[in-house]
């Protein structure tokens, strides 16, 4: 359709050519120029084909590339997204070993305090041991002298009475005259036999009544009524310290003390059962609560050297494995 609009154009522009040189010559370079000229324009309409195909690729390839890009910058904020993220978390590790590092130069410096006190403590424990085992040497042999001068005041106080107020035996003829004895010798043996029987019943009486004082005082205890269970066991104490139920007297007293959490004192009566009865059972049952006694003061390390010894000391006792079971707990 191009080329026929074409044609007429030209066509009208040579017409008043045609109409002036009407030679059959001149005509056919019309033409021929023509032809040329039509060639030309198929070029040219070729041309501008390829030029509008080209066109529609350079836009889709200009589409390809602006989607190209869009995806490129989606890949920008998604790095850098990922780099700040990064250099967050790289923050919070540096902030966290700075951290840690200060909390374990803290628990470093705690830990070194502790050690200085757990030396103190067992120093203290120590000397402490030691001025108590001197004291209860002390008193033990003041206590021994002053029952020894007791006993015998008492028992020559007691012979001079029963002297005096002994009857007169009245004996036969035949008595009288054994050989081999006399009438004096006869009167002390009776004396003897007298104050022998004596002694025997003041002593039965004492001991029923220091074990009822005893019973009284476990009573109490297992009646939960502490205070009255200690006063009962120092009365007992005071009058039997050499008595086979005296060591569980001092434990007693020690138990009373922890019931009453008075710990500090309770660890200085397990401590004298301790001493006063290393071979008694009761020895390994009053360092067991030493133990105890020590966690419950917050001690731990020292209740620790207390199991410890308890294990190295008694290791056949009853409570071993207690003390085991403890030690596990403390790690």
């Amino acid at each position: 359709m191009k080329r026929s609009l074409t044609t007429l154009a030209l066509t009208l522009c040579l017409s008043p050519l045609l109409m002036q040189c009407a030679a059959e010559k001149d005509v056919r370079g019309l033409d021929m120029r023509l032809r040329t000229t039509d060639t030309k324009i198929a070029e040219m309409d070729n041309t501008v084909i390829a030029m509008q195909n080209q066109r529609g690729s350079i836009a889709e390839l200009a589409n390809q590339l602006e989607q190209i890009k869009s995806r490129l910058l989606q890949l920008e904020a998604r790095v850098e997204e990922k780099n700040i993220q990064t250099r967050k978390i790289q923050e919070e590790q540096t902030l966290l070993k700075k951290n840690n590092q200060h909390q374990f130069e803290q628990l470093r410096g705690q830990l070194t305090e502790l050690n200085i006190k757990l030396s103190g403590v067992i120093v203290q424990v120590a000397s402490f041991s030691d001025d108590f085992t001197h004291l209860q040497e002390n008193r033990a042999k003041e206590t021994s002298e002053r029952a020894t001068s007791a006993a015998k005041i008492a028992d020559e106080a007691r012979k001079k009475t029963e002297i005096a107020s002994a009857p007169k035996i009245i004996e036969p003829e035949q008595t009288k005259k054994k050989p081999g004895k006399t009438e004096e010798s006869v009167k002390s043996e009776e004396i003897a036999k007298s104050i022998s029987s004596k002694t025997t019943t003041v002593q039965d009486a004492e001991t029923n009544t220091s074990d009822t004082l005893y019973n009284k005082g476990l009573a109490a205890y297992k009646a939960n009524k502490y205070k009255e269970a200690y006063n009962t066991f120092s009365s007992y104490l005071e009058k039997n310290r050499t008595a086979p139920l005296a060591p569980n007297a001092r434990f007693w007293l020690g138990e009373c003390l922890f019931q009453q959490k008075e710990f500090e004192l309770a660890i200085l009566e397990y401590q004298k059962v301790i001493a006063d009865y290393p071979k008694n059972n009761k020895a390994s049952a009053a360092l067991f609560k030493q133990g105890q006694a020590f966690e419950n003061l917050a001690e731990k390390d020292t209740a620790k050297i207390v199991y410890n010894k308890l294990l190295a000391d008694y290791p056949k006792s009853e409570q071993v494995e207690m003390a085991q079971k403890r030690l596990k707990v403390l790690k």
